[in-house]
């Protein structure tokens, strides 16, 4: 995925910031995972990402992949709380008619940042658009 130009704004963190965050939390954190459908260019994911970050509160960090997947970080109230972050970020880009081209996962954190990511991607790739998913 060398195409991808990544997203530049001064609202996202590095994979090690996300990580040492996460790392912080103490209690039930999570991650939700927005996946962008394969049928959207590289070079146009970034305008997700963008979305992502603009529509998450101050206090959740966003970190974006190589891929264009934006991965963000909530501090408190488990998967609950990461369900209704994902489900007010999905319901924003419904306004926009492209809920139909992002998936959305949710993992719980589990002192493992990396994990919960992968397992959050996972279960948003294999469910359908438009919606919240949560990794069992």
């Amino acid at each position: 995925m060398s195409d991808f130009r990544g997203v530049s704004t001064p609202w996202q963190v590095s994979r090690a910031e996300f990580e040492q965050t996460a790392s912080e939390v103490e209690g039930d954190g999570a991650v939700c995972v927005f996946v962008v459908d394969e049928q959207i260019p590289l070079q146009a994911r970034s305008g997700y990402a963008t979305l992502v970050i603009a529509y998450a509160r101050s206090d959740e960090p966003v970190h974006i992949l190589d891929d264009g997947t934006a991965a963000l970080l909530i501090r408190q109230g488990g998967t609950d709380s990461a369900t209704v972050a994902g489900r007010r970020v999905i319901d924003q880009m419904r306004k926009l008619g492209l809920d139909t081209t992002l998936r959305a996962g949710v993992a719980a954190l589990r002192g493992d940042a990396a994990n919960a990511i992968e397992q959050a991607r996972g279960v948003a790739a294999s469910n359908a658009a438009g919606a919240v998913h949560v990794a069992a």
